[in-house]
């Protein structure tokens, strides 16, 4: 930006120059009447072809720095979505493993679908849901099978924390809070 504010000091500069040249100098030259006219229409060409090349070249600059700042961005959410769409097939696909009872598969994927959600912004509310429904479902799994105790406490903690945004999956999420600790008591 500052070599942008050089370049427009610079051009308005040399336009102020020539007009000022042209006013105090135009009139003492000794040019017949008739060509004083074409020396005035000669200097006004320059003045608007050099206003002309410098507003090209401040579109095509501004339209570089936008596109840039654009594509930047667009690129920014593509992403993140693709990662919201990884994480949400393969927490869906564990749980289609659950439902087969493919128990050690389905508590796989959770786990990858877990890690991959890790990346995932966690204030914003989309990712915040989906991130609850893997820890809700991984604290069933682990809860159903007596394993990891002290995750699956953590992961009930964190749905019981924030089911109270999430209205639709509220009742499903205190049912596993409650499964939890009824699975391991003695670690309350």
């Amino acid at each position: 930006m500052k070599a942008l504010s050089i370049v427009l000091s610079t051009v308005a500069i040399l336009l102020i120059g020539l007009f000022i040249g042209y006013l105090l100098w135009g009139p003492v030259w000794e040019v017949p009447q008739e060509f004083r006219y074409d020396i005035f229409k000669d200097t006004l060409i320059v003045v608007l072809t050099v206003a002309a090349i410098t507003i090209a070249v401040l579109g095509a600059a501004v339209y570089v720095i936008v596109s840039q700042r654009l594509e930047r961005e667009t690129g920014k959410q593509i992403t993140n979505e693709s990662k919201r769409w990884i994480v949400w097939l393969a927490s869906l696909t564990g749980k289609k493993f659950w439902e087969m009872g493919k128990i050690d598969q389905a508590i796989k994927l959770t786990e990858e679908a877990h890690g991959y959600a890790q990346e995932l912004d966690e204030k914003e509310l989309k990712n915040q849901q989906l991130i609850g429904e893997i820890r809700n479902n991984l604290a069933s799994y682990y809860a159903e099978n007596r394993q990891e105790a002290d995750i699956a406490q953590g992961f009930a903690a964190y749905i019981h924390s924030i089911s109270h945004k999430f209205p639709e999956q509220r009742a499903a999420w205190e049912d596993t809070y409650r499964k939890v600790f009824e699975a391991f008591p003695e670690q309350k």
